[in-house]
């Protein structure tokens, strides 16, 4: 099921569309500042299983955490010290995913032997406003294709998901770059991954 939402000034009522099916336990595809991802609500436990089943992901890796607010990510990430807040409240909305010890209030299916998580802020506006109608944080990973390739055309992961998925919502055409990782969980920021996201206006402590 495919729904076309306007990228630039996402309609309400699709939105809420969206938000029932994921409230209602199901798997959106959806589109962020970086890639396609498969989200699913924090509280579904059977859906956080479903992604990981559909990727053939490894267990122990964890999925990311989307937030819309500031507010969500002391809720999710343990030890956020001041400096680390104030980098992310600087470039936040923005193609950037930031490790952090987790909290209590992440699900353990998702943690396993690891205790740190990835916390992204998508700086697009039907990532955002979604986040914004559900209230609280989602769950996602990207979408690659057989060659390891990012899918970022919506009808063509439409096609290939079939009914794996129950919706994926169509923002248009996007550029497959993925996001900037830093992990902050340690005593000193240490660069994982150098993507979409300028590493220079980090200014990493």
């Amino acid at each position: 099921m495919i729904l076309e939402i306007d990228p630039v000034e996402p309609q309400p009522w699709l939105l809420a569309r969206a938000a029932q099916m994921l409230r209602g336990g199901g798997v959106v595809v959806m589109p962020t500042d970086t890639v396609y991802g498969m989200t699913c609500g924090i509280t579904h436990h059977e859906a956080i299983r479903r992604i990981y089943k559909l990727k053939d992901m490894d267990p122990k890796k964890p999925l990311s955490i989307l937030v819309g607010d500031m507010s969500m990510v002391g809720h999710y990430a343990r030890g956020v010290s001041t400096p680390a807040f104030r980098l992310l409240k600087r470039v936040l909305p923005g193609p950037y995913t930031f490790i952090f010890e987790a909290s209590p209030e992440v699900p353990k299916i998702m943690l396993r032997k690891r205790r740190t998580v990835g916390i992204r802020m998508p700086d697009n506006p039907i990532a955002l406003a979604l986040l914004a109608e559900m209230g609280e944080p989602l769950l996602s990973s990207s979408i690659r294709g057989p060659e390891q390739d990012f899918v970022n055309d919506p009808e063509e992961l439409d096609a290939s998901l079939g009914d794996d998925v129950d919706m994926v919502i169509d923002g248009g055409i996007l550029l497959p770059v993925p996001s900037t990782v830093v992990d902050l969980s340690g005593s000193e920021p240490v660069l994982l991954r150098e993507g979409k996201g300028d590493v220079g206006i980090l200014e990493l402590f």
